[in-house]
Formats: structure tokens, C-alpha cells, sequence
């Protein structure tokens, strides 16, 4: 009998902000590679860089990328029971130019996102019971089987 199922596709998004300072552009690069390499091991079947702003207001007409893909992380993040708090924040910003003051959302340098087969399966970085998981931790979980994470610290960073 042969078998009907369809292999399950899994692909990863890389979010950065459009402006990185040196670290973070090193870093950047890192993560990429990485990715590159889960790619050609057959981790994942493909990944792709978008850019995005550092903060946008957290509400206004029409949709835009970020509010709309925040929105996806955080039904996401209440269905598993994850905080992306405080790697995703929201801030009372004031302009000295219209002396409006509203709310925004403060993204991270950069989020890793893993889709299967069509659905968001993991969002990077993100807390669990009060343990943050890194950008770091997710690319070890996905690499387990062909080599093991490392130990030791992991860093990251908040969304200022």
C-alpha cells in the first residue's frame, strides 16, 4: 500500500527592524546563516527576511504588516500560554511637533517566527513561566537532531 500522506513544510520568517546597529546587524547575519544551513539539512524547507519599523501606533486606519503579524503572534501567544512581553511593548510616545500623544508598539531588533504547514507554530522571543526563550533557543530546538543546543546563557533582548 503506498503511502498518502504529504511530507509537512515548514518554513521560517526572520523580522528586522529597518535600522540595526553594528551588533545587531552581526547578529543578524548570524541568524540568516544559521537558517541557511537548517535549510540546506532539510530542517526547514525555506526562510525569508522581512523588514519592519521599530514602532507603530497601536491603533489607525487600515491595516500595516506589523500590527497585523502582531496580532497573529499574540492569538498565537494566548493559545500556548506564551508572554512576548517584554520583547514586544507598548508605549505612551508624545510628539513635540503635534503635541499628539498615543500609544505605540515597540517591536524587537529582530523576531523568528516558524511556520508548518501553513500555521505559526513558534514566535521568537517569547517567555514561558517566566523564562524568556531567545532567537538563540529556538534555532537549537529546530537544529536538536542534527547537533545539540548549547548550554549556557542565551540573551535577549527587549523591545527598546
Amino acid at each position: 500500500m503506498q503511502n498518502t500522506e504529504c511530507p509537512r513544510t515548514r518554513r521560517a520568517e526572520l523580522f528586522v527592524r529597518t535600522e540595526l546597529p553594528g551588533p545587531s546587524r552581526k547578529r543578524r547575519t548570524a541568524v540568516e546563516t544559521r537558517l541557511q544551513e537548517l535549510q540546506c539539512n532539510g530542517v526547514i524547507d525555506g526562510f525569508e527576511t522581512t523588514t519592519w519599523a521599530k514602532r507603530i501606533p497601536i491603533s489607525g486606519a487600515g491595516d500595516c504588516l506589523e500590527r497585523t503579524r502582531y496580532n497573529e503572534f499574540a492569538d498565537w501567544a494566548r493559545a500556548t500560554g506564551a508572554c512576548l512581553s517584554p520583547f514586544f511593548g507598548v508605549r505612551t510616545c508624545y510628539s513635540t511637533e503635534t503635541g499628539e500623544r498615543r500609544k505605540e508598539l515597540v517591536l524587537p531588533a529582530m523576531c523568528l517566527v516558524i511556520y508548518e504547514d501553513g500555521e505559526l507554530i513558534q514566535v521568537a522571543p517569547f517567555s514561558e513561566d517566566g523564562t524568556p526563550r531567545s532567537i538563540d533557543d529556538c534555532l537549537g530546538e529546530l537544529g536538536n537532531a542534527e547537533n545539540p543546543a548549547p548550554t549556557g546563557p542565551t540573551t535577549a533582548s527587549t523591545a527598546d
